[in-house]
């Protein structure tokens, strides 16, 4: 399976106007679509209780379950800290995670290679952004085999599929995305929502209409909110969450493929360029840092904007620590699945090392050790995960949050929100004609 580049073409955002006056932002409701998707509109988990525990066979010496996954760049290196736990307890089915650097591109062309039947490394595990689920589960080798093997479905090498209970411990709407064609293919091993950030001693608005009060809680500030929309996929999750608050008709609420109205969109994005314009709305692209979510990070340290939209993981770099709420609508949602490499001579093993990881004690640990937003609810409710400040604002935040476009050609979705609307954001130009098209097209 050949996956296409994402356009190189990249435009840069002329600078903004400072904000001179409080003003009302409608921020953040996001409404995602989940595109072909089964007939239903979510994964049913079956009655039946899990199997009980195989007993499973020690690998053989100088073997391990290798696990690929993104550069571990969490607090502590959580990751990590949860595969050492399962190599104390299991010290003949030994793990190692193998990291893949690069951005989400670049990791998405680079696990596709391993799980290919031509890499020599013997990959058991992959640690897929779940934006990528579908196209790997959809996808196959050159020879034609699978990439991804099907973990609720009882087969040889596979005598301990995953079902009933076990399913029921994750929240909804992580666990969708683990989902393809009605057949589950991963594990959530992290989720991710964006939140709303205030200073420290600034009380978190209640309502939408209460927002320009926290905004200009600090005259000295300008009123207005930093958000992501560098030409990446940070674009498509923030620009989404901002048309969407103007039209929440726009995407399906059920995540079934939406009907792409050209009027609808160019509405709803005049409105979102007239705040960006204004300054309401502000994207520091000149901060010297690494990413979207960085540069926002520090304009916000600077006191050059009011508050900001980013990651729960941000949190504990900013001090004094700020004042956190949920969106003003759902989020988008983030984050990591676990899923087995069809061609791992260690499918029993790896279904079982997948459990302990997603397990609600190792999501406790990734809470607290690296700031991962966890995918079972009881992990929000323990004594520990309690004295996080914004733990309940967080589980209602992932509760709501919606799965961007579940579809094997999502990179192609992407792609045409990228290219169409980041320049009409920035620019004097209305969306391009084509673009209700191109979008129907990618959609499928």
């Amino acid at each position: 399976m050949n996956l296409p580049t994402r356009p190189s073409r990249r435009l840069s955002p002329p600078l903004l106007l400072p904000l001179t006056a409080a003003t009302a932002v409608g921020v953040i409701m996001t409404a995602l679509s989940m595109l072909v998707l089964p007939k239903e509109t979510g994964p049913t988990p079956t009655s039946s209780a899990d199997p009980a525990a195989v007993e499973l066979t020690p690998l053989p010496a100088g073997e391990e379950l290798l696990i690929a996954s993104g550069v571990d760049q969490s607090r502590n290196r959580a990751r990590q800290q949860a595969v050492d736990e399962w190599n104390r307890r299991h010290g003949d089915i030994r793990a190692r995670i193998v990291e893949v650097r690069g951005d989400t591109d670049e990791q998405r062309r680079r696990f596709q290679d391993l799980l290919g039947t031509h890499d020599p490394d013997p990959i058991d595990i992959v640690n897929l952004d779940s934006v990528h689920l579908a196209e790997f589960a959809e996808g196959t080798t050159e020879e034609g085999q699978p990439l991804l093997a099907a973990l609720d479905v009882k087969a040889p090498d596979i005598p301990n599929p995953i079902t009933g209970d076990l399913l029921r411990t994750f929240l909804r709407n992580p666990l969708l995305t683990c989902y393809w064609d009605n057949t589950l293919y991963a594990l959530p091993f992290n989720s991710d929502v964006g939140l709303l950030f205030f200073p420290a001693g600034t009380t978190p608005p209640e309502t939408a209409e209460d927002l320009p009060r926290a905004l200009s809680a600090n005259p000295s500030v300008p009123h207005r909110i930093a958000i992501q929309l560098s030409p990446d996929e940070a674009f498509v999750v923030n620009i989404l969450e901002q048309l969407l608050a103007v039209n929440p008709k726009l995407l399906r609420e059920n995540g079934t493929a939406p009907t792409i109205v050209q009027e609808e969109w160019e509405e709803a994005l005049a409105v979102v360029r007239d705040k960006v314009k204004a300054g309401l709305l502000y994207y520091p692209a000149d901060m010297k840092a690494d990413s979207a979510e960085a540069k926002t990070t520090l304009a916000f340290q600077n006191k050059t904007v009011a508050a900001m939209r980013n990651w729960p993981v941000w949190f504990g770099e900013i001090q004094p620590e700020p004042e956190v709420r949920r969106l003003f609508g759902p989020g988008i949602l983030g984050g990591q699945n676990l899923a087995v490499a069809a061609k791992s001579r260690h499918k029993a093993q790896s279904i079982e090392l997948i459990k302990f990881l997603t397990s609600a004690e190792i999501q406790q640990k990734l809470l607290l050790d690296g700031r991962f937003v966890p995918t079972t609810e009881s992990t929000y409710t323990s004594s520990p995960a309690q004295a996080i400040p914004y733990i309940d604002q967080l589980l209602e935040a992932v509760k709501q949050a919606r799965p961007r476009p579940i579809t094997p050609n999502y990179y192609r979705v992407s792609s045409v929100i990228i290219d169409n609307l980041y320049p009409a954001v920035w620019g004097k130009e209305e969306i391009p004609a084509t673009f209700e098209r191109q979008m129907q097209d990618a959609l499928g």
